[in-house]
């Protein structure tokens, strides 16, 4: 069996468990940097242990990514957000003990995807949801559960985002429609109606995201709760369908994303 491993996830976690803030002064300190590099490779060895790895490849994510080129507003919600003290020292760490391979134009999650055999000779280490559209055997390694998603889920996964977004990422999804909720309508649908089923939602969510802007102010425009309305203001349905589907699919590279583009 080959791990594939995110270790994105892990340097934040491990960062940040590492260090602490005074309550008075509010000034951070993190604890000597071997401690944090000896739990972040305890962690692995027991993530590698429970799948019965007989080899490994871990992924971290580099510089430039194409989802910010689709939309620039990709992950901006996320530009200011602190990283540990041990940051880039742990990084340095699962690069030169691990051969962590940096993903350059991309994401980790992406070389995760395309890396993964349907045969069962692969399993995905990660807590990131996204992965949940790629087919095969899964490995949560913090909640400790294994899971083999089928292509059907896979695809449900994904259709269910493109109906939510994902307002972790800033990818736009419509208002009021969570998972549970985007799961049981696609559920009610046969497959092959997905595709016109979302554009018309895209559609009708627009009308009224066009109508909803014009009642906000400035300030309200800048919001975060509104950035749903405010994004599909901006843009044609069918082309935030196209942007929404380009940030979402996790590059596989033996299958092609799961929606045709046919629009008249």
């Amino acid at each position: 069996m080959r791990a594939l491993i995110d270790l994105d996830p892990l340097v934040y976690r491990i960062g940040f468990a590492s260090q602490s803030k005074d309550k008075e002064s509010g000034e951070v300190t993190a604890d000597p940097l071997r401690f944090a590099t000896h739990s972040i490779d305890v962690f692995i060895r027991k993530s590698l242990k429970a799948v019965e790895a007989t080899s490994y490849t871990g992924y971290l994510t580099g510089k430039g990514n194409f989802r910010s080129v689709v939309d620039p507003m990709y992950k901006m919600n996320r530009k200011d957000s602190e990283k540990p003290i041990h940051y880039q020292a742990l990084r340095d760490h699962l690069v030169k003990k691990w051969g962590a391979k940096v993903i350059e134009g991309s994401e980790a999650d992406d070389a995760l995807a395309w890396n993964q055999e349907l045969d069962g000779s692969t399993t995905i280490l990660t807590i990131d949801k996204d992965l949940l559209m790629v087919e095969g055997l899964h490995y949560n390694y913090v909640k400790k559960e294994h899971k083999t998603v089928t292509k059907e889920e896979g695809d449900l996964f994904f259709y269910a985002q493109m109906l939510c977004g994902d307002a972790v990422d800033n990818i736009p999804g419509i208002k009021g429609v969570g998972m549970k909720t985007a799961f049981k309508m696609l559920e009610a649908t046969p497959r092959e109606l997905w595709d016109g089923n979302i554009l018309t939602f895209y559609e009708l969510f627009k009308e009224k995201a066009d109508e909803k802007v014009l009642e906000l102010t400035d300030e309200e425009l800048g919001l975060q709760k509104n950035y749903d309305y405010v994004a599909f203001a901006d843009v044609p349905a069918f082309q935030r369908m196209v942007m929404n589907t380009q940030l979402l699919w996790m590059i596989q590279s033996d299958r092609l994303m799961p929606m045709e583009f046919k629009y008249d």
